[in-house]
């Protein structure tokens, strides 16, 4: 995930009468159940916590993900979802903005968490944690829902947790010095299942975000402190160390195994995938209740990348699984980019489906996110059924989304005039909650979308 500085959110109070000039897209509906508060929340929270968080589960789409671990995520079917990076600290106005904007977010405390469920119920917030490896030393992440600390004094006192080179030496990512965990041995998975669990708990969080969580991440990060893990050996390589598998099947079991573990306690796990461009990378990313596809639809991949990218983000999204979609931009006015990232999402979305980009800060709004499709009109099987007259197109009820992901322009022609939109001015919320952002339109008949746009057609 991108480097952002961990920041303890200021607690306010709860008046808010700031307004916005836009409107709330999302639809609430979804959040049912409520961790259980902890026994230590202690004393530092600005609300108490709510009674209940009302909605109606929507309906999933598969059996093998558990409703119990998806009741909470609003049904996304005919909306576009908002689901933001770790909010900054935030004036009263901008705290109503972000409860009633955002579907979620994401490493909050629980003072922070209360205060905008206060504002609405239904807001989802996901605890932060890391997948196969332990955080570095010095870094520091929400442990019992108040406290940004660590769990490393613990952890190193268990060797046979860690991952060891050839020479018997830990290894640490290249990237940030964290270090990375035996996935086979029964003590690191049993501490890990109970220990996120707690937290989450101790948080009242909805879900785990768990990052770097790709298998294919270790040719890049740890071949430093074990050429054993250079390639492909994750896929090829069998290791003595994991009871005679490769690294990929036994992420496959220990992953399995922690999904199981806290969707027994109602927790859905929600790994951070990257993009899915690694071609060589065979790993089930079906075994949890949903992924995190940090990187997705970016401009640069090659088709043979996009697509591959694509249809594992339509197979994971029409499963029923959670969903979320996260990329960045190089500048709010990077409208472009917006429209690419949007489009992308439109193509795979379906009923537990989140996006978000943004540039500078988590707390940012675009307006085209307020755009109204209504419902998609089916559920393509693979990107190869959306192909039209050389870009790729998916249909809504108010509309349709075009994307081109090649290298050269396409000319397109529809069937008669529809209204493309263009969004005008969103970007960082400022501290009155005031934002002011527009969508205008042209009506079209034929034009030519250039390479690695998307363009969004209203009727």
């Amino acid at each position: 995930m991108r480097a952002w500085l961990l920041m303890s959110p200021l607690l306010l109070g709860l008046s808010c009468s700031g307004s916005s000039q836009v409107r709330n897209p999302a639809s609430f509906d979804g959040a049912v159940e409520l961790p259980a508060q902890s026994a230590d929340a202690g004393s530092d929270n600005s609300a108490a916590a709510p009674g209940g968080r009302d909605g109606g589960a929507g309906t999933d789409v598969a059996a093998e993900t558990p409703a119990s671990t998806t009741s909470r995520f609003p049904d996304t079917t005919a909306t576009i979802a908002i689901l933001s990076d770790q909010l900054p600290n935030m004036t009263a106005q901008q705290q109503q903005f972000a409860a009633t904007h955002y579907v979620g977010s994401q490493k909050l405390v629980l003072g922070t968490t209360r205060t905008l469920r206060a504002l609405n119920p239904n807001f989802v917030v996901l605890h932060y944690h890391l997948a196969m490896w332990q955080s570095a030393p010095s870094v520091s992440f929400i442990t019992d829902g108040l406290h940004w600390s660590n769990d490393y004094p613990d952890v190193t006192t268990h060797e046979s947790w860690f991952w060891h080179n050839a020479s018997g030496g830990r290894v640490a990512s290249s990237s940030d010095g964290k270090l990375l965990m035996n996935v086979s041995d029964p003590g690191f998975a049993a501490y890990w299942a109970d220990s996120i669990a707690q937290q989450t708990a101790a948080g009242e969080y909805d879900g785990v975000f768990l990052d770097s969580a790709s298998p294919a991440l270790l040719q890049g990060e740890c071949s430093r402190d074990d050429s054993r893990l250079a390639g492909t050996a994750a896929r090829d390589q069998v290791f003595s160390e994991l009871g005679g598998q490769t690294w990929i099947a036994a992420w496959d079991a220990w992953i399995a195994g922690l999904d199981g573990s806290l969707a027994a306690k109602g927790i859905p796990l929600i790994p951070n995938t990257s993009a899915f461009t690694t071609t060589w990378d065979n790993s089930d990313y079906t075994r949890t209740a949903g992924i995190f596809s940090e990187g997705f639809a970016d401009p640069t991949f090659s088709l043979a990348d996009w697509k591959a990218s694509t249809n594992q983000l339509m197979a994971i999204a029409a499963a029923g699984k959670i969903v979320i979609e996260q990329n960045y931009l190089t500048s709010t006015s990077d409208v472009q980019r917006r429209l690419y990232y949007l489009a992308n999402y439109l193509l795979a979305k379906w009923n537990r489906t989140y996006l978000f980009y943004f540039a500078d800060s988590a707390l940012e709004w675009y307006p085209e996110w307020e755009i109204d499709l209504g419902a998609p009109v089916a559920a393509p099987s693979n990107v190869d059924a959306l192909a039209w007259q050389g870009v790729y197109r998916r249909d809504f009820a108010k509309g349709s989304v075009l994307v081109n992901p090649g290298t050269s322009a396409v000319s397109v022609t529809l069937a008669g005039s529809m209204q493309r939109i263009d969004p005008q001015g969103g970007g960082a919320v400022p501290a009155d909650g005031a934002l002011t952002a527009t969508v205008a339109s042209t009506p079209v008949t034929a034009f030519s979308l250039a390479p690695g746009t998307g363009a969004i057609l209203l009727r």
